[in-house]
């Protein structure tokens, strides 16, 4: 991925020959199994560099991700080899946090918001994400994902059966100022379209995961989709808890 002029200075010096080590480790191909979180592909990634991507087509071209998004962390465990599109879709949180502080601060320099609204993800660097999954060697395309639980072993006694896997979602959903799930037509403030609908306005969003009592509300729906996401990658490395 090209490199903002803005952060060209927290790559080290020999960062190209880093790039160029963990590609060749990786044989030329994505090695992401899943961190990316897309969904779309059962194991590893098939994409290989200079050749078709499945499913769009496009030419591949193999880059060098930051699990944690910190580019001065340039240890092997934190350097995954991605094609374009798993790359730019691991960084898809942390991409729409970074513009909505950048859109924030430009409203409220023109006096049209209170930056308040968005100064809890003012950070002095950027935003660490929860450990991923380190990439692996070749592995079958018939792995699951990481966020698939696997069914639990049967008796010893029994023949195993296969289980159906359990899936982990959050979702986000607008709700009023009363905490109730909010399902009317608004405007882009917030405010209801019909008057006569009952709707009070949508005044924020709330979060749930589905496998644990995890929720978190804020006025800011790109924060939620920030958070979600580190929430979910605890579910990878660590048991489920309430709180994490």
């Amino acid at each position: 991925m090209p490199i903002r002029p803005e952060n060209r200075n927290r790559y080290p010096d020999d960062w190209p020959e880093i790039s160029r080590a963990v590609k060749d480790a990786a044989g030329w191909r994505c090695a992401c199994t899943g961190e990316c979180g897309r969904g779309t592909h059962s194991g590893r990634c098939p994409n290989v560099h200079d050749q078709p991507a499945y499913g769009t087509g496009s030419l591949v071209i193999l880059t060098t991700a930051h699990l944690n998004h910190q580019p001065e962390d340039c240890l092997e465990a934190n350097l995954v080899a991605m094609c374009q599109g798993c790359h730019l879709h691991l960084d898809r949180a942390h991409h729409r946090v970074t513009a909505a502080l950048t859109r924030a601060a430009a409203l409220e320099e023109a006096g049209q918001l209170a930056f308040a609204a968005v100064a809890a993800l003012a950070v002095p660097t950027e935003p660490q994400l929860a450990p991923s999954l380190p990439a692996a060697a070749v592995v079958p395309y018939d792995v699951p994902l990481p966020l698939d639980i696997p069914p639990l072993p049967a008796p010893a006694t029994t023949p195993k059966e296969k289980l159906p896997m359990a899936r982990i979602t959050a979702t986000i959903k607008p709700v009023h100022d009363s905490g109730t799930v909010c399902t009317h037509p608004v405007t882009s403030t917030g405010k209801p379209r019909d008057a006569k609908s009952g709707c009070t306005g949508r005044t924020g969003y709330v979060a749930r995961c589905s496998a644990c009592t995890w929720r978190r509300t804020s006025k800011v729906k790109a924060e939620l989709e920030y958070v979600r996401d580190s929430h979910l990658r605890s579910h990878l490395t660590a048991p489920v808890h309430a709180n994490a």
